[in-house]
């Protein structure tokens, strides 16, 4: 069974956390986060640096994120610069961005 994490709405966490689970983000985080699998809930409010295979954003990311897979909900908002390898954006979805780069046209 995979291991999952999950963050609930009234908590904080604050620091760094590196783990192959995946993590679900109700409430705060501030800090760097290296998982496989990230989703940020509608409440979900995430600062600092994201690591991760697949990112999921509903609620609010202020961070820079190097992710395989972003996806964009409709009530997402990303301000952070990004590395992705695929990435879909919900309409209604905000990105607040200086740099979106595709990590595959860096590797020709």
């Amino acid at each position: 069974m995979k291991q999952s994490i999950k963050i609930k709405e009234d908590s904080f966490f604050k620091g760094s956390y590196a783990g192959s689970g995946d993590l679900e983000l109700y409430g705060s985080f501030e800090g760097s986060l290296n998982v496989t699998n990230l989703h940020v809930r509608k409440s979900g409010i995430f600062v600092g640096f994201i690591s991760a295979q697949n990112v999921v954003v509903e609620g609010e990311i202020n961070a820079d994120i190097q992710a395989e897979n972003i996806h964009l909900k409709s009530t997402g908002i990303v301000d952070g610069e990004i590395m992705y390898r695929n990435i879909v954006i919900d309409s209604g979805g905000l990105l607040k961005s200086q740099m979106v780069q595709n990590m595959s046209k860096l590797e020709k």
